[in-house]
């Protein structure tokens, strides 16, 4: 059976935020600057007006001459339907034509405005200008103009509308003129159909109806070319060819040179029955008062919305692209490496009345070993707990602290792993090192000479270089006096003559060393000392500067025992609800189960207000895990 990936909320919502917590500034800083931008934008935006005129599209009336057949109600109530709609939808595209908007731009003299003189297309431009828009459900039309004049938005779209219907309504009149020609012409056609039953061809009468009829169809003729040129000019169009006179019907012709000329007409849709004026003017557009763009708020609260998406999408981008340790579980889904422990972030609030200090590492190991109840002293109580049984037959006395890079935390960690360990009563020793950028002795208030680099010379003894530290059993070795050639020095025999003494002298060594990737001297030294634990900082540590540490330590046989995270955020872990805050530790007082409302307001509202003064110090102090 195939395993399904079943969709896990809790841990995109915790990925989520963690995004909002450590991405928070690329967030924010995507969110002001889309919102500075728009805001900007919106500022220099030119302000715009609309103006809107409705115009009523009734249903064409029939054609005079349509010939009616007998139907059924329904079948011609659907032929009415669809024969308006298409009418409508066709009086919409005349409305948006090109046509129109050049009677428009005429008629105002828009040509002088220097807004569409510097168009290319001014008429297009004009065209661009208005929006035709139906009301659903009724037979009318809405014509809206916006321009950065108000005014001028309704001047021009009354224009529209007055143009549209002038336009009908001259269509109208000419259709009309034809259509009373047309109707003459058929009466003089069936005049002529009943005298030429009684009477031959060249009969006086018969010739003399069909001169009229000749003289109509003429005329007929020249109204519908007329038409044409007008529309044709109008619409800016070529010329059309000048047609061939027809001939005119001559007298012995009879009735099929009429009944030629009719059929040519209706063949070329020129017989139009008449339409009286069914468009008109409902509600004239009035100057409009307020602005219709830019729109301030939407714009702005857009910018809210597409900014703090778009942050969240890079902040999601930079996530993914970044290649370093961030969480614990990072380090458990790799088989390679060994999780030992995490530690979080340490806050260390100075004294009433004064800014904190900057805390070194001594200072963090006199805190540690004060607040034992902390959430980092568990930390470094669970690490040392790891750190015992981390071994096979648990007989490993020396570890080495390094790090892929500077600034990891290794040297805290270190000291404060040696305090945890001589906690238990255990004899440590904790030898700082790291020859070229050491710290251990200004922590802890010791001279930094005599010490390792004395040792290593032969001008001091072993028992010469042991400094107390004034913290239970431990001891500390400090670098001694910074040497030209610290690798060379590290690599001397005498070397491993101090960790043999050190074994021997205490339970547990702890070497407190240079980062192994940027320089040799933690390699030198793993390759007497044999046991390795990487010390690494969320969020800066890269995989493959770890790689490269693990890669440095089988080079010289030695065994990276495992790995510790530090400075590892409150959403980078799961809370259990156990520790001081969620469950707490110690024993209750039967006062205090009986602790009445109002003092239970007190307290909490004192422990919300330390909290808060807690996190202000954290802004103002290095992170305790920084060497």
């Amino acid at each position: 059976m195939q395993d399904t990936q079943t969709f896990n909320f809790s841990e995109y919502w915790h990925f989520f935020l963690r995004l909002l917590q450590t991405r928070r500034w690329t967030i924010l800083t995507f969110l002001v600057v889309t919102f500075l931008v728009v805001a900007i934008g919106t500022a220099f935006q030119t302000r715009m007006y609309d103006a809107s005129v409705t115009v009523l599209i009734d249903m064409e009336p029939p054609n005079v001459l349509t010939v009616s057949t007998t139907r059924d109600d329904s079948t011609m109530g659907q032929i009415n339907y669809l024969t308006y709609a298409d009418y409508y939808r066709t009086q919409l595209e005349v409305i948006r034509g090109r046509r129109i908007a050049k009677k428009v731009f005429e008629n105002l003299k828009l040509g002088e405005n220097p807004q569409y003189a510097r168009q290319r297309d001014p008429v297009g431009y004009l065209q661009g200008q208005l929006t035709v828009k139906p009301i659903k459900q009724t037979r009318l039309v809405t014509l809206t103009v916006e321009t950065s004049n108000p005014k001028q938005s309704a001047q021009i779209a009354n224009e529209f509308a007055f143009v549209f219907v002038s336009d009908n309504l001259a269509k109208a009149a000419a259709n009309e003129a034809v259509t009373l020609m047309k109707n003459e012409y058929l009466k003089l056609q069936s005049k002529e159909a009943e005298l030429s039953k009684r009477y031959k061809a060249k009969f006086p009468a018969m010739m003399r109806l069909r001169e009229q009829m000749n003289q109509l169809a003429t005329s007929i003729e020249k109204e519908l070319a007329r038409q044409l040129s007008d529309e044709q000019s109008s619409d800016n169009l070529p010329e059309p060819e000048p047609r061939k006179e027809e001939p005119p019907v001559q007298a012995g012709t009879g009735q099929k040179a009429a009944g030629v000329l009719f059929h040519r007409l209706q063949e070329n849709s020129m017989m139009g029955g008449l339409r009286p004026n069914n468009i008109r003017i409902q509600d004239l557009a009035q100057v409009p008062l307020k602005k219709t763009k830019p729109r301030v708020t939407l714009n702005l609260l857009l910018a809210l919305v597409l900014g703090m998406m778009g942050g969240i999408a890079a902040a999601a981008v930079e996530e993914f692209l970044d290649n370093t340790v961030k969480v614990p579980k990072d380090i458990e889904r790799d088989g390679r490496f060994t999780l030992l422990g995490h530690i979080p972030k340490i806050v260390i609030p100075g004294e009433p009345g004064k800014p904190p200090a900057p805390h070194d590492p001594g200072l963090l190991c006199r805190h540690m070993h004060l607040k034992t109840n902390s959430e980092a002293a568990e930390g470094y109580r669970v690490i040392r707990t790891s750190l015992i049984y981390a071994t096979p037959g648990n007989d490993t006395r020396t570890f080495l602290f390094t790090s892929p890079g500077s600034g990891d935390g290794k040297t805290t960690t270190a000291s404060n792993l040696a305090i945890a360990l001589s906690q238990l009563g255990l004899k440590v020793l904790l030898v700082d090192a790291d020859l070229r950028n050491p710290s251990i002795h200004a922590g802890f208030g010791i001279p930094q000479s005599p010490g390792l680099s004395e040792f290593l010379t032969g001008r001091n003894s072993f028992q010469e270089v042991i400094h107390r530290a004034g913290i239970l059993d431990l001891c500390i070795v400090p670098s001694g006096v910074c040497p030209p050639n610290p690798a060379e020095l590290l690599a001397l025999p005498k070397m491993q003559d101090f960790l043999k003494q050190a074994e021997h002298t205490f339970d547990r060594v702890i070497l407190d060393t240079p980062p192994i990737v940027p320089v040799t001297d933690a390699t030198l030294l793993a390759a007497f000392v044999k046991s390795v634990v990487a010390v690494t900082l969320s969020g800066k540590t890269p995989w493959q500067a770890l790689e490269r540490l693990n890669a440095s330590c089988k080079a010289v046989h030695a065994q990276v025992l495992g790995v510790i995270l530090n400075n590892v955020t409150s959403f980078d872990v799961p809370v259990y609800g156990y520790g001081r805050q969620n469950y707490p530790y110690g024993k209750t007082s039967s006062r205090d189960k009986r602790e009445n409302f109002p003092s239970a307001v007190l307290r909490r509202a004192q422990k919300a207000f330390q909290t808060l003064k807690s996190r202000i110090s954290e802004r103002k102090l290095f992170h305790g895990n920084s060497k």
